[in-house]
C-alpha cells in the first residue's frame, strides 16, 4: 500500500504517526508531503524579474503559475532552457526550509513508530488541493492522511483544502482529528 501524509505543518505528528502505524505493513511505501505557496505577490512587486523567478521555481517543480497570471504564463512559454534566469537561491532555500520545518516533526514521529518514510515537497500557487491530488497520482497513493481542521472563520471544521481532498481524492482519505485540548483554543 502507498500512503501519503499531507501536512501544512499543523497536523498532529503523534496522532498521524499512530494512525499510519495502524495501517503500515512491511513493504508499504509512506511519503510525507507538503505544498509550499510560491511568494508570487512579493515577486510580482519586484517586477518582471520577480515573475521570471517565480516562473522558474514553478517550472523546476514541474508546475506553472496560476492560469490567471497571464504574464507569468507568457514568460514560461517564452523562456528556453538556455535563457531562463537562475533561480534566486535565497527564495528556493526559504521554500525548502518552510517545507522541511513542516515535515520534520511527522518524519521524526513516524520513525519513532517504526514506519520508514520518505518526504518531498512541491510549490503551489494557492491551489493546494490540486497540488496534493497531483502528488497522490504521482505516488499512486492508496491512502491519504490529512488533518481535520480549517483556519480562520472555519476553524474547528474541515478546512476548504481538506473538504476538496475528501471529495476529489482517487483513494481513501484518513482524517486525523485535532487533539481535544487544541479545540478549546
Amino acid at each position: 500500500m502507498n500512503i501519503l501524509v499531507a501536512t501544512d505543518g499543523s497536523l498532529s505528528s503523534k496522532r498521524a504517526a499512530e494512525a499510519v502505524g495502524r495501517y503500515y505493513r512491511e513493504g508499504d511505501v509512506v511519503f510525507v508531503f507538503t505544498a509550499v505557496n510560491l511568494p508570487t505577490d512579493v515577486l510580482r512587486e519586484l517586477g518582471d524579474s520577480g515573475v521570471k523567478a517565480a516562473s522558474q521555481i514553478a517550472l523546476e517543480a514541474g508546475q506553472t503559475l496560476g492560469a490567471g497570471d497571464r504574464a507569468a504564463e507568457r514568460l514560461i512559454k517564452s523562456m528556453s532552457t538556455k535563457t531562463r534566469p537562475p533561480v534566486d537561491s535565497p527564495i528556493l532555500a526559504g521554500l525548502a526550509e518552510t517545507a522541511n520545518a513542516r515535515m520534520r516533526p511527522i518524519m521524526k514521529a513516524l520513525d519513532g513508530a517504526g514506519v520508514k518514510a520518505g518526504s518531498f515537497w512541491r510549490t503551489t500557487d494557492n491551489r493546494t488541493a490540486k497540488t496534493v491530488l497531483t502528488a497522490m497520482k504521482d505516488c499512486e497513493t492508496d491512502l491519504l492522511v490529512i488533518g481535520s481542521h480549517g483556519r480562520g472563520k472555519y476553524e474547528g471544521q474541515l478546512g476548504s483544502t481538506g473538504s476538496k481532498l475528501v471529495r476529489a481524492a482517487p483513494a481513501s482519505v484518513l482524517v486525523i482529528r485535532r487533539p481535544q485540548e487544541d479545540l478549546s483554543r
